[in-house]
């Protein structure tokens, strides 16, 4: 294996590290609605959301297949990778809650952070990180939006109004 090979797969796990707790952010700060909905039906069970997410893999997977032989291969990998990241987005609530866990008195948003940081870093781990955990992140994330779809409405995020300090007065 060549040195460049090495930091291919570097720059890809750089990559996961800083984009997913990202990813998860920017669905905090965009869709806080939404956001709430994850979060609370994150609460609720992992395993539910698990066994719920495995529904949108399998029609996906056929929907691939059927598209792949009559379209070729373009229009199954644009639908993977929105599948992908429409579920990892979903893993936002995940991510909080484990952050909610080890980190009860931070802030929301670092609670996100971190408990995000904490899922990617396991799924860092060698051949079991890459080949179960990673997977396993996507599939709950999907059951997780899933299960928000059809579960009641939550309360947002409360939205703290910062003032801006007052004008400096010259004299």
């Amino acid at each position: 294996m060549l040195m460049s090979d090495v930091m291919i797969w570097v720059a890809i796990a750089s990559g996961f590290v800083v984009g997913m707790p990202a990813l998860w952010m920017l669905s905090r700060g965009l869709w806080p609605e939404g956001f709430s909905r994850r979060l609370a039906v994150s609460q609720t069970g992992v395993g539910k959301s698990l066994l719920v997410g495995l529904l949108p893999v399998i029609i996906a997977s056929l929907i691939i297949a059927i598209i792949g032989k009559r379209l070729g291969p373009v229009p199954g990998i644009l639908v993977s990778g929105t599948l992908i990241v429409w579920g990892f987005m979903g893993s936002a609530g995940l991510a909080s809650l484990i952050g909610e866990r080890l980190w009860p008195k931070g802030e929301a948003w670092q609670q996100t952070r971190n408990g995000g940081l904490v899922l990617i870093c396991c799924a860092l781990v060698p051949v079991i990180g890459w080949f179960v955990i990673l997977p396993l992140i996507g599939v709950i994330g999907m059951g997780v939006n899933v299960r928000s779809w059809f579960g009641s409405k939550a309360t947002p995020a409360p939205v703290i109004e910062v003032q801006p300090p007052p004008m400096p007065v010259n004299s």
